[in-house]
């Protein structure tokens, strides 16, 4: 299929947003949307952060596609089955055949490529083999997106072919603000249920009027849990996506909304509260961040160094200035602090400022022994979330 062809159809169905690892048989693809203005294609660090940034473009009302070679599908499944499928999030995959039975290919791609839809169909995918005819593949694409929930394309060598050469790419390294009082100090003062009851007020806007606050995406795990109950009658809820998976998304998750309400010139901040396993768990993510700059993206980071949600094992987080990694990967403001007072401060300084921000702020481990879990049905969330994105800010 000329990938002309191929791309028509997908802007038919409006997608014009992907993110991926690419594999050779993508290359038309690729470059197209690198040559196209009206297309943008997000080179991801990880197959599991790709599905993250298309399922946060999804739910901003941008239709998008995760890109990947099947060696990768394995580093998806996470996202897929504990964010796609529960949430019903009509984000498309593009998956590669390599090790296509009866194709000569490398060793280390036999095994996956005798299981790849099988391995796809089970994480719960409507799977189909990329016909060379793009009307097919457009019926397809139609029925799955008014379907709901994630459905997947296996492409085999050569279906898609033409296209640009790679466009030449310029850079310029990033240089922002780093800031770190008492430099190795990190005593923590509060709890993460503390820190979270002093971002309400910043949370819900100061008071703004509904469709001028701000999306906030929580990390899975006890973040989600605490944010989901301080946010009583008295707090807008709409405006929160409460993670209850696919660990270490939550920022691929929010760089995909931001880039999505970026292209329709929505002025709303995007707020995404992360934690230090999670972070440190697609770690890379800070580097799409950085290369993106989105304006609007604002990265807190409540960090315990441990998995308080699992029982309190340490991560390697003391051992990492995480505040200068992102600062080192292109975000515009870094801080790291230890008190209260100090992180509310910058956390209102970071959200008068241009992003990408990323704030880092120490707190204890532990959490109430009464702590409930969310209520609020994934799917329900989802669609409460994404009408609140759809409602824009006029």
């Amino acid at each position: 299929m000329q990938i002309e062809k191929f791309a028509r159809a997908l802007a038919q169905q409006g997608i014009h947003s992907g993110a991926g690892v690419p594999c050779s048989f993508f290359t038309p693809l690729v470059n197209y949307m690198a040559a196209d203005p009206a297309m943008q294609y997000i080179s991801a660090a990880s197959e599991g952060e790709a599905v993250a940034i298309a399922a946060g473009m999804c739910a901003a009302g941008r239709s998008a596609f995760a890109l990947m070679q099947n060696s990768g599908l394995g580093n998806a499944v996470n996202p897929i089955t504990s964010l796609l499928v529960p949430y019903g999030i009509p984000a498309a995959l593009l998956v590669s055949h390599r090790g296509e039975p009866g194709r000569p290919d490398e060793p280390q791609h036999e095994h996956m490529g005798q299981i790849t839809e099988q391995l796809a169909e089970l994480c719960g995918l409507r799977t189909h083999v990329l016909a060379d005819d793009a009307a097919a593949f457009e019926s397809e694409l139609t029925a799955a997106l008014a379907g709901g929930g994630p459905s997947a394309w296996i492409c085999r060598k050569g279906r898609l072919e033409g296209g640009p050469d790679a466009p030449v790419r310029h850079v310029e390294l990033a240089s922002g603000t780093y800031m770190m009082p008492e430099h190795g100090s990190f005593t923590p003062e509060i709890t993460r249920e503390d820190a979270l009851r002093a971002l309400l007020p910043l949370l819900d806007g100061d008071g703004a009027a509904p469709a001028h606050r701000p999306a906030v995406i929580s990390t899975t795990g006890k973040t989600s849990r605490e944010l989901y109950e301080l946010d009583d009658s008295a707090h807008d809820k709409t405006n929160r996506f409460y993670m209850v998976g696919s660990m270490g998304c939550a920022a691929g998750f929010g760089l995909g909304v931001a880039q999505a309400l970026a292209a329709r010139d929505d002025s709303r901040r995007v707020i995404v509260i992360d934690g230090d396993g999670s972070l440190l768990m697609k770690l890379g993510t800070l580097a799409t961040i950085g290369s993106l700059a989105p304006h609007k993206l604002h990265h807190i980071v409540l960090d315990n160094g441990a998995h308080d949600s699992t029982g309190g094992q340490h991560t390697a987080s003391p051992n990492v200035d995480l505040a200068a990694v992102a600062l080192a990967c292109g975000y515009r403001i870094a801080e790291t602090w230890s008190s209260e007072r100090d992180f509310v401060t910058a956390a209102r300084r970071h959200l008068a400022s241009d992003g990408p921000t990323f704030l880092r702020m120490a707190i204890h481990t532990g959490a109430r022994k009464d702590l409930g879990r969310p209520t609020l049905t994934p799917a329900a969330g989802y669609q409460r979330f994404r009408d609140f994105l759809a409602r824009g800010t006029a």
